[in-house]
């Protein structure tokens, strides 16, 4: 049966003042069903005369508001749709409610009552629910509804219910499981396109987009995409329509056209880094559940593409069919293959046909990527033998990896640097020292080193200054000290501790270039690259064939190439010829592998997958217990996006490392969350917690979790519980504040944050906590506040030592805002 969508009865009905307006109704008619009959306006309820139905059709005709079709049936046009919110915009009628049909209601299925109730209605009220027709007892209606509110599909304000965009896509799902004619799901489903198009038309209509197939593309898309996911940050929701309409323009069917971010952010008023950001996150980050491909024909133009639409489809059926046709032939006739046969067979089918000719070279570098995913997803994996680079993937920023990433001990070091710009160097590199002095430092001091190893650095501290106290002429010591400093992110004094030491005449004796080395170390921290390259050269002169000369220098151009300090520099010199000859000289095996692991680091830096993944196997061969390899490795496989080998490496570090085992077993769960996996994720974070019930830091984590599962409750349930039990923690408060400010709760995550700040005046979020802080008071409207502590987080950003590129995120979306504010 095909529904009929009537307006409220306030339409026609019972007109007190004035008379009928049967514009509006006609008008109502087509807009909210897929089309319109001549009898539907004759009939009951509307029962128009057969004169004033003729004279309204006509008038609403000729103004190319409505067309008809075929003979009796009419539809509404893209003016009329304009129309028709332009009079309904201004009358402001008060709706009777539309009530789900019978063949909704013969089932008791009460969430999809409710969701037919909120998604055909404005708002819907309690007793709405409970009264007739319905009838829901009180009980059921609690239960289904708290469910519909935990999964996010209705929201509840000033006690009145309403559906969420993904209620919205919910609610297509439920229509396709009851006995409705494919012509009636098609006209409930328009009503959800209706919705968007409202402002669609507009927005096309204000851009000039023109070009169908363009239009075509950002409706699809944007029908995918719950703006709400992205309302706390990017509060513009025409901002979010211009992002989604760049990503749809640079598709593949429009090569050779492109838009830069440039031009498309001059020609549409968006700013730039806000454009880039977004796209990004929508792309790389997967901050939604639909998978972009993109395709980079050169350096200045991306194209992107969706799973399951039309170009993936049609490449999808086209590469499984010749995976099958190769196993199966290599089955048969024991013939060798492999991933580059695939490769060829695929681009000569699809090139010319379904990509442009000219795509071909970007095509050939994105299918090794693209088979390998579709490895993964097939149910029979075919091993293939990759010998490719990769094309450019984003950086593993996720959150939780920050968290797990340090034990309780690593807490006591600050995260502060002294300098009002830090950077984060790897300190791992430190134990290339520990060669040259353990021996003199154990012969004075049994217990230092212990305590370095173990990461207790201020215990450390105490330990190497005492012994100092009765040793002060021992050099050696002192460098000890400046080393538990570099740990300790002190490195103003450390430049301070060894400034005399570089200014002391010197015949090559051995500790000078461990000075010269922990110098330059704690100059690139606070950035100083250019005294450390002129101390890096100065040590290469002095000591040509000591091997930690070269290492010094290939350090300080290594860490301007990833920082870009000095940017020609950096472009001229990656510090791959230094750590060559250092590991050429070197004849320590332990500190060869660390040298592994710094080229990997550079490799990495160029998008050398394999390269930068063969030293890190290098380096584990030499030092197979050394856990910060392995660490090293599962970050390159982060970077390029290789989870299925990350997860395997992960239960080989479990293994080999089951003393660290919570924090491996985190880093397995961020990464099923990054595959969408959230059941995955969760159940390793209880398991852990099973066996650890008294870690906190769990709690903490389990809290998180909650909150991406979309579970309320049981998110602030369990975070208000560990406060109460760990009432003088600044990070938990912290956490406390981004779950409620995730549910817009923005006067209580204040208060939370607030908190926080009191409790941690150095943690190692606090420059994230002031930003969070500054976005709340701008949703409470608050800007002076707002950008006060925008600007305080940036500065706070600065100081952090910390993950460069997840320091530069966070500056780019309170530079965001803080524009936002400004033009206000």
């Amino acid at each position: 049966m095909t529904v009929i969508n009537y307006p409220p009865e306030e339409f026609y009905k019972d007109i007190k003042f004035g008379k009928k307006d049967f514009e509006h109704i006609i008008l109502w008619m087509l807009a909210n069903n897929e089309m319109s009959q001549w009898s539907d306006f004759k009939q009951d309820p509307l029962s128009f005369k057969e004169s004033t139905l003729s004279k309204y059709l006509n008038m609403l005709q000729s103004k190319d508001f409505v067309e008809k079709f075929v003979r009796g049936k009419y539809r509404i046009t893209r003016e009329g749709r304009k129309r028709y919110h332009e009079i309904s915009s201004t009358l402001g009628v008060k709706k009777k409610k539309n009530y789900p049909p019978d063949i909704i209601t013969r089932r008791r299925n009460y969430e999809d009552w409710i969701l037919w109730m909120v998604y055909n209605n404005k708002f819907c009220r309690w007793s709405h629910f409970l009264e007739p027709p319905l009838s829901i007892n009180q009980s059921s209606l609690s239960k289904k509804m708290n469910l519909l509110l935990n999964k996010e599909f209705v929201v509840k304000k000033n006690r009145e219910y309403s559906i969420t965009n993904s209620g919205k896509l919910q609610y297509s799902k439920m229509l396709q499981t009851y006995d409705l004619d494919r012509q009636s799901i098609l006209n409930e489903e328009s009503k959800r396109i209706d919705e968007i198009t409202r402002s669609t038309i507009k927005f096309f209509d204000d851009y000039n987009v023109e070009d169908e197939n363009i239009q075509f593309r950002y409706l699809t898309t944007i029908l995918k995409l719950d703006y709400d996911r992205v309302k706390s940050m990017l509060t513009n929701q025409t901002d979010f329509e211009k992002i989604v309409l760049y990503i749809s323009i640079n598709h593949p069917d429009q090569y050779p056209d492109y838009i830069s971010l440039k031009d498309f952010a001059d020609i549409y008023e968006i700013k730039q880094p806000k454009l880039e950001y977004f796209v990004d996150e929508i792309v790389e980050s997967h901050i939604y559940p639909i998978k972009f491909f993109t395709l980079k024909p050169s350096s200045e133009s991306t194209y992107y593409f969706q799973e399951n639409g039309k170009v993936e489809s049609m490449l999808r059926t086209i590469t499984e069919n010749h995976i099958t046709k190769f196993t199966y032939l290599n089955r048969l006739f024991s013939s060798a293959f492999d991933a580059f046969s695939i490769e060829k067979a695929v681009l000569e089918e699809i090139c010319g046909y379904f990509f442009d000719t000219a795509l071909r070279d970007s095509l050939r570098k994105f299918l090794p990527i693209y088979i390998n995913y579709l490895a993964y997803k097939i149910e029979a994996k075919v091993e293939l033998k990759e010998t490719y680079d990769k094309l450019d993937a984003i950086i593993w920023q996720n959150m939780i990896d920050i968290f797990q990433t340090r034990s309780h001990k690593d807490l006591e070091y600050q995260f502060m640097g002294q300098s009002e710009i830090n950077y984060q160097l790897d300190t791992v590199l430190l134990e290339l020292l520990k060669p040259y002095y353990r021996e003199k430092l154990e012969s004075h001091d049994k217990v230092c080193q212990h305590l370095i190893d173990n990461k207790e650095y201020n215990k450390a501290l105490k330990s190497i200054e005492n012994t100092i106290e009765s040793n002060k002429n021992d050099r050696v010591l002192t460098i000890v000290k400046a080393i538990v400093l570099c740990y300790l992110n002190r490195d103003e004094d450390v430049l301070a501790l060894l400034n005399g030491e570089l200014k002391l005449p010197h015949n090559k004796d051995r500790i000078l270039p461990l000075a010269y080395f922990i110098t330059v170390f704690s100059s690139l921290t606070i950035g100083d690259f250019n005294r450390a390259i002129k101390l890096a050269n100065k040590s290469v002169e002095t000591y040509p064939e000591h091997a930690l000369s070269h290492v010094t220098r290939g350090l300080a151009f290594a860490y301007n190439f990833i920082y870009k300090f000095e940017d020609e520099k950096a472009k001229q010199d990656y510090g791959l010829n230094d750590i060559d000859k250092a590991i050429a000289l070197e004849t320590f095996s332990p500190n060869k592998a660390l040298l592994f692991m710094l080229k990997s680091r550079i490799l990495l830096e160029l998008n050398k997958y394999e390269e930068s993944i063969e030293l890190l196997d290098k380096a584990i061969s030499i030092v197979p217990t050394k856990v910060e390899l392995y660490l090293s490795k599962s970050a390159v496989l982060m970077y390029f996006n290789e989870y299925p080998k990350l997860l395997d490496l992960l239960d080989d570090m479990l293994r080999k490392f089951p003393n660290i085992e919570k924090n491996l077993k985190m880093k397995k769960a961020s990464v099923y969350k990054l595959l969408g996996n959230l059941d995955a994720g969760f159940k390793i974070v209880d398991g852990l917690l099973e066996k650890n019930p008294n870690d906190k830091e769990l709690r903490n984590f389990k809290a998180y979790w909650y909150q991406y599962l979309n579970k309320k409750d049981e998110a602030l349930n369990t975070i208000e519980e560990l406060i109460e039990s760990e009432q003088d923690n600044g990070e938990y408060y912290d956490s406390y504040g981004e779950i409620l400010m995730n549910y817009e709760e923005y006067e209580k995550a204040v208060e939370q944050f607030q908190k926080a700040i009191d409790l941690s005046s150095s943690g190692r979020f606090l420059y994230q906590t002031y930003i969070k802080l500054g976005i709340c008071f701008k949703e409470l409207e608050n800007y002076e506040l707002a950008i006060e502590y925008l600007k305080k987080g940036k500065e706070f950003t600065y100081k952090s030592i910390s993950d460069h590129e997840i320091k530069q995120k966070w500056i780019i979306i309170a530079d965001i805002f803080i524009t936002e504010m400004e033009s206000i």
